[in-house]
């Protein structure tokens, strides 16, 4: 890792001389360019006025009969705001002006229910709310530039989340998104409207997470984060909703980025086919940074094997018509890592003489095309058709110490194809009603097999191909405006899956009244499902589907928030909530467990017998104190307080797995001149949790699994979670090029973070696996 770090340090050296030899004076300008829209229907809002002001300055731009717009501002940051009539006015503060990049910059306007005198525009960041109108609570916008700024985030989407209230993430290793203590498998990605299976590198079927985020934070927009009481739009999912956008490459101009860090190395390319067309692409390709060390000799893991090898790509074409729109997505991805004991020191083996090695690999791919089409004014269509293929394989063998030989313990493949459609109508009847309907249709195709050797001799658990099931679906939503500060949401969603015919219909409702300026009060309350992963439903006892009948999850939620700006930049929200789930799938031969504590894992224990028969509960308050970026600094601070617990099928209560009851996060960050074409931003962040609960194993069966005491199921918890992470950044910007030079320290204190509890047989005693230690890391980024 030495090594590593130090071959680093001096390729972000090179590439700095190199960008810096390129460019030798200070651009005094940048063109800022995007298109200003209505919010529900999408039709360019002709005229629109967008100011930008730097100092004492300004300058502007007029949107033209497509709702385009395009002027100069000079390089730094400054305030950009649009109005028009009858419209609520949009400002956003301290913008960042690059001058290797143009800023594209798209606003979404909400029209006035009620008509109003003078308008006074106010230059404030909206984050508090969501980028979705149709949305009340459990919200918050997430921007790309947060995830840049943010310590310990590795610009990973998910890994931003876990700083937000009701978020707990105790994991240095996996990105697994635990909301007010549900499971991730509850946790839903879509990417530009397209559910997608699991977006991450080594990520598992049936999870939601994984070591490295396939989907690329440089190519995203300001997207939304849900973490509960989701409106009827969104369906098939219990705990959370990821809403990822991707944004459009510049059609203007052709701009390139290199970048190069511990998170791969990575080159992106933008920009359009002719000055006469809004249509562009936008491409962005990464490769392991470690794998490429370790292709030139060094090794980087200290051992042979143990390095994570991954690329991914991720690619949007959007090409605009008169009145309508044709997008194009991929995001193909692999990944594999081989590790395995130290065959040096068998001291921390799990069972006396024989050690672990591992072979995993996942193969990712995803396409989507997206058609909008505007009937007029008030109404448009949206068809999403997209293909997508998951595929995971891994290898588990066993090694007698210090001897070349190896016995194999299991085999894995599961692989599942997924053809999607979804077709979205969206009517604005006028400024006060808005009614939005659609549906979808999903079509499954599994493969699972699954081997144990059991003295040698192979015994299948799952053997079965190309099983097809179809998820239909379809929703309402009306959303009411009784004037500009008071609004009502019902709403019904529905789903079927036809392996069963199990049937759901899910009532919904949320309120908004905006008391004030200040002061804003949002409800929401619902019912809500989800499916089970294909792995339950497909395995098989004695050649029979066990599992086949096996009915959705179900949940009903409610949650209250307030929020208060205490000044333009500064906010103040509490959210309380509560959540029952019911028709939870327990095991009859585990009657302590539950499918509830399941889905954070590489693999989970879904080879058993489930029943319907289980309930569980979640209630919780979280506060959130917030200053956006604003006079050179920022702070976040989110604190949550919550319980959960499950009933499993001997109907006796336990807490769950994922029940840590506390999360506090501090962040804060202060930037500042260094020079005329410089600045430099640094940035802290102070996380403290409860851990996970574990059962406590009490032996090692011969297959290298641990046996273990489910009388004490959860009663045993890892010690609270605690991490301080800082980092740097300098950005200086030449010509025609912007450099952007980061560094971060993670774990500053070197911090003993418990990630998992074993038994070893050999120590006769159960023990611990510990996270990342005091790690630096660092990189730089080229924008052209």
């Amino acid at each position: 890792m030495k090594k590593g770090f130090f071959l680093l340090t001096v390729a972000i050296i090179s590439a700095s001389s190199f960008a810096q030899s390129k460019q030798s004076s200070q651009t005094k300008s940048q063109t800022v360019r995007g298109r200003a829209i209505d919010r529900d229907s999408e039709e360019p809002l002709v005229g629109a006025t967008i100011v930008a002001v730097f100092g004492e300055k300004q300058s502007y731009g007029i949107c033209d009969t497509l709702g385009y717009y395009s002027f100069k501002v000079p390089v730094g940051r400054c305030d950009i705001s649009v109005s028009y009539i009858g419209y609520k006015p949009q400002a956003i503060k301290n913008l960042m002006m690059y001058s290797g990049k143009e800023t594209v910059l798209d606003f979404l306007l909400e029209q006035n229910a009620m008509e109003l005198g003078t308008i006074t525009i106010v230059a404030k960041t909206k984050k508090a709310g969501s980028i979705n109108d149709i949305v009340t609570t459990s919200t918050r916008i997430l921007s790309t530039e947060e995830a840049n700024r943010y310590a310990g985030t590795w610009s990973d989407p998910a890994r931003m989340a876990s700083n937000l209230a009701g978020v707990a993430s105790a994991n240095d290793s996996r990105n697994d998104i635990v909301i007010r203590g549900n499971s991730p498998m509850g946790v839903q990605w879509r990417l530009d409207g397209f559910v997608i299976a699991n977006p991450n590198h080594f990520g598992s079927m049936g999870g939601s997470g994984g070591n490295v985020g396939m989907i690329n934070n440089n190519q995203l927009r300001n997207s939304d984060f849900y973490s509960g009481a989701f409106p009827a739009e969104y369906g098939d999912l219990t705990s959370g909703l990821f809403d990822l956008r991707l944004r459009n490459g510049n059609s203007q101009k052709r701009e390139h980025m290199v970048a190069l860090g511990f998170n791969g190395v990575e080159l992106g390319t933008e920009g359009g086919f002719s000055k006469n067309s809004h249509a562009s692409y936008l491409i962005n390709a990464r490769y392991s940074f470690l794998e490429t060390l370790e292709m030139i000799g060094l090794d980087i893991a200290g051992t042979k094997g143990g390095v994570p090898k991954y690329w991914d790509i991720s690619a949007k074409l959007n090409l605009p018509m008169k009145r309508s729109n044709l997008s194009f997505i991929f995001l193909p991805g692999q990944s594999k890592i081989h590790f395995k004991d130290d065959m040096e020191d068998k001291s921390e083996w799990s069972q006396g003489d024989l050690g672990e090695e591992v072979h995993m690999r996942n193969q990712q791919y995803f396409a989507g095309a997206n058609y909008t089409y505007r009937f007029n004014d008030n109404s448009r269509i949206e068809n999403r058709l997209s293909y997508q293929r998951f595929h995971s394989k891994m290898n588990r063998d066993a090694r007698a110490f210090m001897n070349a030989s190896k016995e194999r313990y299991d085999t894995s493949d599961f692989g599942e194809d997924r053809i999607a459609y979804t077709g979205k109508y969206v009517n604005k009847i006028n400024a006060r009603n808005t009614l939005n309907t659609g549906i979808n249709t999903d079509l499954f195709i599994t493969s699972l097999e699954k081997t144990k050797y059991i003295s040698g001799n192979p015994v299948k658990i799952n053997d079965n191909k190309n099983e097809r099931t179809v998820l239909f679906g379809g929703f309402a939503q009306w959303q009411h405006k009784f004037n500009n500060n008071i609004s009502i949401l019902p709403g019904v969603h529905g789903q079927l899956y036809t392996l069963n015919n199990n049937l759901s219909i899910e009532p919904r409702l949320g309120l908004q009244w905006k008391v004030s300026e200040t002061l804003t009060f949002g409800a929401a309350t619902g019912m809500y499902s989800q499916s089970q992963p294909r792995m339950v439903y497909f395995y098989k006892e004695n050649d029979i589907f066990v599992n086949k009948k096996l009915k959705m999850t179900h949940s009903w939620q409610s949650a209250v928030s307030g929020e208060y700006m205490i000044t333009p930049s500064i906010r103040f929200k509490t959210e309380v909530y509560y959540q029952y789930l019911y028709k939870v799938p327990v095991i009859p031969s585990i009657p302590e467990q539950s499918i509830l504590n399941l889905g954070d894992d590489y693999t989970n224990h879904w080879d058993e017998v489930f029943v319907n028969k289980g309930t569980g509960y979640n209630y919780g308050a979280e506060f959130t104190l917030e200053k956006f970026f604003d006079k050179n600094f920022y702070f976040l601070i989110t604190a949550s307080l919550y319980d959960s617990r499950y009933k499993g099928y001997d109907g006796i209560e336990r807490k769950t797995k994922f029940n840590g009851n506390f999360a506090l996060n501090i962040l804060g960050g202060y930037e500042f001149k260094v020079s005329k074409r410089t600045s430099m931003s640094l940035n802290a962040k102070v996380a403290w949790m409860g851990n996970k609960r574990y059962t406590p194993a009490h032996s090692v069966d011969n297959n290298l699994d641990f046996i273990y005491d489910y009388t004490k199921i959860n009663t045993l918890k890892m010690i609270d979670y605690f991490r301080i992470d800082l980092n740097a950044n300098l950005k200086t910007d030449f010509k025609q090029i912007s450099v952007e030079y980061f560094f971060e320290i993670d774990n500053l204190t070197n911090h003993e973070n418990v990630w998992t509890q074993y038994y070893n047989t050999t120590q006769g005693k159960n023990k611990y696996t510990y996270q990342q230690k005091l790690t630096p890391m660092g990189g730089i980024r080229i924008y052209i």
